[in-house]
């Protein structure tokens, strides 16, 4: 009997599904409704191995910009910079970058449809009814469609969590703030590079990359709480980096951690953010759907069905999500430290700053032997 799936959702992560299980002989109902995808996609060295397995890494050619170095700085009492360590990533021969969220749903999209096996709906799923032997799913024009395996990936206050949890109230956001800019005076000053600055409000993440095939620099705001503002920097020198005029859109993303709930209920698999909540300090909510595609392509090459995927998907990915969840709420914590712990983080950064670096993110980056 041919393999049928339904995914809803039409952002990274959906596509991401649809492209290794399109490659696996399923033929696919996609319903991508309406996304706003703005900004890019940090990809690091554990996203980088994995995606060079999930896609011809030829086709993201000048897509990619590429970090050479991360550089965490401080605003001191003075509202001067100062650095407090470099970390060169030639050296230790990591690939990390980052490309455009837009291009990189692109790629994994026209990888899929490849295969002439999806049908991509338009609209959004606004409900989902469980009968005894298959599922009824209903969009926004009304009309209703019978499956009986599905994927939801339609993010944390999507429908599918909600049908397979119950309720999406409890989810704790974290306000996170964005923007990009087009200036080439301030690409070349973030050329090559991802920086971390750190204020007593809260932390920027600087960085190079490539929106609608032009350099920009893309810019993201952690704020120290919810109730914290963009900082207003006052710094002449800083402002070339950071310049004043920015465009800040107000984003949310989930902080919880240790928070274990089912990810699967009467044929439907949770998958992406939909699944997992990853605070978002170490920049491994989107690399790590690129890990769990992986997993899950080997298991479909092992001729594992649906069913046999999700319970050895459960059984062995959520031991992995569990540290990271614990370790960037860590790494959220260490930089957004005040009082005298923020003494301890720059001083032991100024001091040891490659270990202190490696035993936090040489676990996060290591991934297994998927093959």
């Amino acid at each position: 009997m041919k393999k049928h799936l339904t995914i809803i959702g039409g952002g990274f992560s959906s596509w991401v599904a649809a492209s290794v299980f399109a490659d696996n002989g399923y033929s696919i109902d996609i319903f991508e409704g309406t996304n706003k995808i703005f900004g890019s996609q940090q990809i690091t060295p554990n996203g980088w191995k994995a995606l060079s397995n999930l896609i011809d890494l030829k086709n993201i050619g000048k897509k990619f910009e590429p970090f050479y170095a991360i550089y965490i700085k401080k605003l001191n009492s003075n509202n001067n910079i100062e650095l407090l360590y470099h970390y060169n990533l030639l050296e230790k021969n990591y690939n990390y970058g980052s490309i455009e969220r837009k291009s990189i749903i692109s790629l994994f999209k026209n990888h899929s449809i490849k295969n002439n096996t999806i049908n991509i709906y338009n609209s959004n799923v606004t409900d989902i009814v469980s009968n005894n032997d298959y599922n009824e799913i209903i969009d926004n024009k009304g009309q209703i469609y019978k499956t009986n395996l599905m994927i939801g990936s339609d993010g944390l206050d999507g429908v599918s969590r909600k049908f397979v949890i119950g309720s999406n109230s409890n989810i704790k956001k974290k306000r996170i703030f964005r923007t990009v800019s087009f200036k080439n005076n301030v690409y070349n000053l973030s050329k090559k590079i991802l920086q971390v600055l750190i204020h007593e409000n809260g932390y920027f993440v600087i960085y190079p990359t490539i929106i609608n095939n032009k350099k920009a620099t893309n810019y993201i705001f952690v704020p120290q709480s919810n109730d914290t503002e963009i900082p207003s920097l006052n710094n002449k020198i800083l402002d070339y980096l950071i310049p004043e005029n920015l465009e800040w859109k107000t984003t949310y993303a989930s902080f919880q951690n240790g928070d274990k709930t089912s990810i699967y209920r009467s044929g439907l698999f949770l998958f992406g953010d939909a699944a997992f909540i990853i605070p978002p300090h170490t920049a491994q909510a989107g690399n790590q759907i690129l890990e769990d595609a992986v997993y899950i392509k080997k298991l479909l090459n092992k001729n594992y069905d649906f069913y046999e995927m999700v319970s050895m998907f459960i059984k062995e990915r959520y031991f992995k999500k569990d540290m990271l969840a614990h370790k960037s709420k860590i790494v959220g914590e260490i930089l957004n430290a005040q009082n005298i712990i923020k003494y301890f983080r720059d001083y032991s950064l100024k001091l040891n700053g490659e270990d202190l670096l490696d035993n936090i993110l040489s676990p996060i980056w290591t991934t297994e032997n998927y093959e």
